[in-house]
């Protein structure tokens, strides 16, 4: 499999291509029309070098809503 993969390829062949890259641990870049658009590549551990990255202030409730749902009017 090579590195760069057209996008309707990888639609045809998405298992396989993920398949590959979990057992090679290789990148695959998928392209539109030539141009990269997306980066497929292996997880490395659990976490991440992520972690530790984010601080919540203490307080701060992460499942409330961000604005007042009576504010909210869909159909605008």
């Amino acid at each position: 499999m090579s590195n760069s993969i057209n996008i309707g390829e990888f639609r045809q062949n998405a298992t396989e291509i993920i398949r590959a890259v979990e057992t090679e641990g290789k990148t695959v870049t998928i392209a539109r029309r030539g141009k990269p658009v997306a980066e497929l590549r292996p997880v490395t551990g659990s976490i991440g070098p992520l972690k530790g990255s984010v601080v919540v202030s203490e307080g701060v409730d992460l499942t409330a809503p961000v604005v007042d749902l009576t504010d909210w009017d869909a159909s605008r």
